[in-house]
């Protein structure tokens, strides 16, 4: 079994029709379908709901359990936001990118 990053953006693919949706959306069933375990950080999850509440949907509950369904959330822990921190310090990227990359590589997943 492999542990599989899903970050925001591939999370609101399984819900938000996109030029990429139906390619995320046939990845991640695979990935599932082969046993593996798709996770995602705290902070993803947050930008799930925000995402889905500035977009103005009706039923943003139903919405946001398909796009969070079958992932394990990554808590943010002391530990993985120092980590974070550090590997954000030394990348050139900026943003909110940087950030979420930051996270995921501190939490010890390869990006």
């Amino acid at each position: 079994m492999t542990t599989v990053y899903t970050d925001t953006s591939a999370l609101l693919k399984r819900v938000v029709l996109e030029p990429e949706s139906a390619a995320v959306r046939a990845l991640l069933r695979s990935r599932e379908a082969d046993g593996d375990l798709l996770v995602s950080s705290s902070l993803a999850w947050l930008e799930v709901w925000r995402v889905l509440r500035r977009a103005g949907l009706a039923n943003i509950e139903a919405v946001a359990e398909l796009a969070l369904s079958g992932v394990a959330e990554f808590p943010l822990d002391e530990v993985v936001l120092v980590r974070a921190r550090r590997v954000a310090s030394r990348t050139e990227i900026v943003g909110l990118h940087s950030s979420r990359r930051a996270i995921a590589v501190g939490a010890g997943f390869r990006c």
